[in-house]
C-alpha cells in the first residue's frame, strides 16, 4: 500500500495542489482581530503545505510551526520563508503518536487538513490533535463544509458542521462558530470557522 507521505509528495512535485491558494486563507483575519488565540500561545499549523497559513500566523505575533507529511512541501515552505522569526517547518505524521511526546502547544490552527484525511480517520485526527494541545489548549479551524465533490469522494472529502460537532464534542468543548466574515470568493457559503477548547479527560 502507497505511503500517505509519498502520495502526497509526489502531488506538489507533479504541481497538482489545487489547494493553494499562494497566499493566506482570509477567515485568518477574523483569527486575528479577534484575537482568538493568545499571544503567549505556540501555534501548531498541520499540513500547513507551503506555510502561506503559518507564514501568516508568524506575521501576526505568535511562536509557529508548520508540520507536513510531505517532504516537498516543507521544503518549499523553507524556502519561501526562510528568515521569518518564530517560524519553523518540520516534515512529519500528524498520526505519529511519539509526536505529543515531543512538544504540545498552546493552539491548533486548522485549514484543509482535515478534508484531506480520509472519513474514516477523523476521529484519529481528533485523538492527534487533542494529544498535541497542552491543558486547556486551543483548536480553531476553517472546515470545509460544501466541496461540491460527490458524495465519499476527494480529496477534499466533504463535511457537516454536525458532523464535525459529533466528532469533536467529546474532547473538546466549542467556545463559538459561525461562517467565516472573509473567505476566498469561490468558496463564499463552503466554509465554517469554529473554536473549540480542549476537555479535561474524566477518569
Amino acid at each position: 500500500m502507497e505511503n500517505a507521505g509519498v502520495r502526497w509528495n509526489q502531488r506538489y512535485l507533479d504541481g497538482d495542489t489545487p489547494w493553494n491558494k499562494g497566499t493566506y486563507t482570509p477567515a485568518l483575519l477574523e483569527i486575528f482581530t479577534k484575537q482568538v488565540i493568545p499571544k503567549s500561545a505556540e501555534v501548531l499549523v498541520p499540513g500547513c503545505g507551503y506555510g502561506h497559513d503559518a507564514r501568516a500566523i508568524a506575521d501576526a505575533g505568535y511562536s509557529v510551526t508548520g508540520m507536513d507529511i510531505a517532504e516537498s512541501a516543507v521544503k518549499g515552505a523553507r524556502l519561501a520563508h526562510d528568515g521569518v522569526e518564530a517560524l519553523q517547518f518540520v516534515e512529519a505524521d500528524l498520526f505519529d503518536p511519539s509526536l505529543p511526546k515531543q512538544q504540545q502547544y498552546g493552539a491548533i490552527w486548522e485549514h484543509t487538513c482535515y478534508c484531506a484525511i480520509l472519513p474514516e480517520q477523523r476521529e484519529a485526527y481528533v485523538d492527534a490533535v487533542y494529544n498535541l494541545l497542552e491543558k486547556g489548549g486551543l483548536f480553531v479551524g476553517v472546515f470545509f463544509i460544501n466541496t461540491e465533490m460527490p458524495p465519499g469522494e476527494g480529496p477534499p472529502f466533504e463535511t457537516s458542521v454536525e458532523e464535525v460537532h459529533q466528532v469533536f464534542s467529546e474532547h473538546f468543548e466549542l467556545i463559538w462558530e459561525k461562517e467565516p466574515a472573509h473567505t476566498f470568493p469561490k468558496r463564499v457559503g463552503c466554509e465554517w470557522l469554529m473554536a473549540w477548547r480542549k476537555k479535561t479527560k474524566q477518569r
